[in-house]
This record gives structure tokens, sequence and C-alpha cells, in this order.
């Protein structure tokens, strides 16, 4: 037991000087740096250590812990749990760093689900695989302007996580391989790469790439005092997509900026994305604004803020003509409108109003009301990851459904956090009009520790 509180007192040690990023390649050890030069007990040094001339070693992890039930999932559509889900996701990491300018990066990472009706699917479990494993050339230090080259599997994540995101809700985390070069001057950050998706299997060392999809883009980022924005230019392949007007070769660009930033009490995050290309000889149209508008009021107990989130994504108007209007959001991330994560960014109409307190300084509240129509009345209802739910079959109904949500973040020591999160969605017009009438309810618990 002495020795069990010994480690643990040991890695909160380094845990409190170490600043955790959403992609753990990107921590930020500086802090420990410095209290280890000037401290040679060594009790806060192990993520960052010397192990010879000019080579630097760290080393981290993390786990998590989530159970989740869902009360007739997907609205009816699929097999009930009995008693819920039980999903545990870990993974450790080694960062060799060789002199000012190599690098070398191995994250190991396993995600095992138990109590699935259906089965695991493919973002529930992956037993051993790793999630990053590349090499890394950059001309400067950390923080200094210069170049860099980035080549191996790894993890992508851009702006809001709208388009290109790593997927942290779901059990399995998405990566991809790729080459990925990027400079930084000033406030501009500009990062061009091509890529392929993993594709997630259950098994050990399974993993494979994409023999169907390919990513490649241009992605910069402004960073400015009140507002900041990103532009980007996306080019997306797959050679068996899948709409509403059937299954053919996809080839499509998109082109979009963000806004996002703050001016005293006020901020916000703007999206805009336009589309064009071939799905087979039918010709992409297709665009999304999605808005998130807040404004906190610092001087009241909580510091609530209030926000009103609208978006929007465009649906196909005729199946059967030569024009593609259906949306893709390529690689968004799982719980795009919460953590019930039952409706994905492809023909919607959203109005989310929501609202924040800090009841605590480490306890956060969450309350949302979500309202989807779709965009056309022609197009289906889209899953996060891009599956159809339901084809729009005869209904001409817009409405979707309402979701109200209710979730809480608690950090509780340097490294632990915690969520819990409920949801009660009731079925639209749509949705009852194609067969998934039941009234969907969601409640999840999860606790993670990252060293």
């Amino acid at each position: 037991m002495r020795a069990w509180l010994g480690i643990t007192l040991l890695l909160a040690a380094g845990a409190a000087l170490a600043q955790f990023r959403p992609l753990r390649f990107d921590d930020d050890f500086s802090a420990q740096r410095r209290e280890c030069a000037g401290n040679n007990d060594g009790s806060a040094c192990w993520k960052d250590r010397p192990i010879g001339d000019h080579v630097r070693l760290s080393v981290g992890g993390d786990l998590r812990w989530r159970y989740e039930h869902t009360g007739n999932p997907r609205y009816g559509l699929e097999r009930q749990d009995r008693r819920g889900v039980l999903m545990q996701r870990g993974s450790v990491f080694a960062d060799l760093h060789l002199g000012a300018h190599w690098r070398g990066f191995a994250q190991l990472a396993s995600s095992v689900t138990r109590g699935r009706a259906a089965g695991p699917s493919p973002v529930d479990e992956n037993r051993l695989d790793p999630a990053n494993l590349f090499v890394e050339w950059q001309s400067a230090g950390d923080g200094e302007d210069g170049i860099g080259m980035r080549a191996g599997l790894q993890e992508l994540q851009f702006g809001s996580g709208r388009v290109i995101d790593a997927r942290e809700g779901p059990n399995v985390r998405r990566s991809f391989d790729a080459v990925r070069g990027y400079a930084t001057r000033g406030p501009w950050r500009i990062d061009a790469f091509a890529a392929a998706p993993r594709q997630n299997r259950p098994g050990s060392f399974d993993d494979a790439r994409s023999r169907t999809q390919a990513l490649r883009g241009i992605y910069a980022t402004r960073t400015g005092g009140i507002a900041s924005w990103d532009v980007y230019a996306l080019h997306f392949e797959d050679t068996v997509a899948r709409y509403v007007q059937g299954v053919s070769h996809e080839r499509r660009w998109s082109a979009g900026t963000r806004v996002f930033g703050s001016r005293q009490a006020w901020d916000w995050n703007w999206e805009l994305a336009l589309q064009g290309g071939h799905f087979g000889d039918a010709a992409i149209r297709a665009w999304s604004l999605a808005t998130d508008t807040g404004y906190t009021f610092a001087g009241a107990a909580g510091q609530p803020r209030v926000a009103l989130l609208i978006a929007v994504a465009s649906g196909d108007k005729d199946p059967g003509d030569d024009r593609l209007g259906t949306v893709n959001s390529l690689y968004p991330r799982g719980n795009y409108f919460g953590d019930e994560a039952t409706l994905g960014p492809r023909n919607f109409f959203n109005i989310h109003p929501a609202l924040t307190l800090r009841l605590a300084p480490g306890v956060q509240l969450n309350a949302s009301l979500d309202f989807f129509w779709r965009h056309s009345i022609r197009d289906g209802v889209y899953a996060p990851n891009g599956m159809l739910i339901r084809a729009a079959g005869d209904s001409r109904a817009r409405y979707v459904a309402t979701i109200a949500s209710l979730g809480a973040i608690w950090t509780l020591a340097p490294g632990w956090s915690s969520t819990a999160a409920v949801a009660y969605a009731q079925p639209g017009a749509f949705l009852r009009e194609t067969g998934a009438g039941d009234v969907l309810s969601f409640v999840s618990i999860a606790v993670q520790y990252r060293f």
C-alpha cells in the first residue's frame, strides 16, 4: 500500500506541473523542466528526463473508465442493452527528443467494451494498437518560429473539430497515416498534409490504412488579440461513398473559414464551409454554417455563460437528379451535438440554447436544449459517423427531435477529471413517421486520469 501511495504521489507531482493537451504529443512540460533544473531530488522530473547527451525522454499515458446506459438506442432501431455498457480506455506513450531538431513519438492504446447488446461497434473496441507512431523534424525549438515535418501514424485535430478531429468522445480515438508539414511565423501557423484514416479493428495490432478514403489539405490559423481566424482547403476522396442516391466514387473539395475570439463578456466561434466536386457523374454542391455566440456574466455567482448555437448543413434536394447536395463533414468529433451522439451534421437545421455555470473552482455544470429539423425533406437523417439512420421515404415532415441534456465536469486533482451527463430525446414527426418513434434516454459517468 505504501508503494502504491508513493507512486501516486510521484505521478501527481509531475501531473501538477505538466499541461496536458487533447493530443498528447502536444503536452507542455516546460514548467516541469524549469522545476527540475533547480530541484535535484527528482520528485517532479520523471515526465521529462535527460538520458544522455542532447537526448531527453518524456513518458505518460491516460486511463478512462466510462459507464453509459441508453434507453431505446437510436430511437428504438437498435437492440436494448440490458444493464448498460462499461468501457475502458488506456494508453501509454514515450516521447524521445534527439538534439534540438529530431523527435520520435510512440503511443499504444487499448479500448475494451462490455455490455452492448448488439456487440461492440468499430468505435467501441480496439484491444491494442498504436494511436501515434511518427518521426518529426523541426528547424527550431518549441515555441519558436520555424518549419517542421511529421511522418507516420498520427492523430489530427484542427479548429473546433467540426471537420477533422481525434474523436475524444467515443471509446476508440481516430488516427491517420499521414505526412504533415507545418510553418509558424508570428501569429500564423500553416499546416499542409496528406493522410488516410486508419480502419479500427477489434483485435491487437490489426488496424490498417484505409484503402478507400484519402484526405489532403492546407489549414492556416492566425491568432489575434480579439479575433482569430482559420482558413482551409481540403480534398476528400472515397471510392465507395454511400448516400441516398446510391454508392459511387466521391471526390469532394471543401473551402472553409472559422472566426473565433472574445471581447469583454462576449465570445464567438463561427464557421462556414462550401463544398464541390463529383459523386460518380453527379456534381456536388453543398455547404454548412455553424455558429456559437456566448455572453458571460462575470460578476454573477457561478459566472454563468449563456450561449446560442445555430447551425445548418445542406441536404440533397432530389436523389434522382445529377446533383448531390448533402454536406460531408469528413472526420468530425464523435459527440458533435452532445454526449448521447445520436444525430450527425448532415442535412439538418439546429437551434441550441445552452447555459454553463461554475459551481466551484473545479466544478462546471452544462445544460442545453437542442431542436433539430431536416434541411431538405428529400434527404434523410444521419448518424455522427455519416451513416444514414432513416431515409426520407414518404415523409415530408421536417422536425426530427428535441434533446434536453444536463452535464457536469469535475476536476478532482491534477491529472484527474470526472464527467456525468443525462439526456432525454423526444422524436419528432419525421422519426415517428419513418418507424423510429421511441423516446431515447441516456445517462453516462466517466472518470479519467492523465499522467
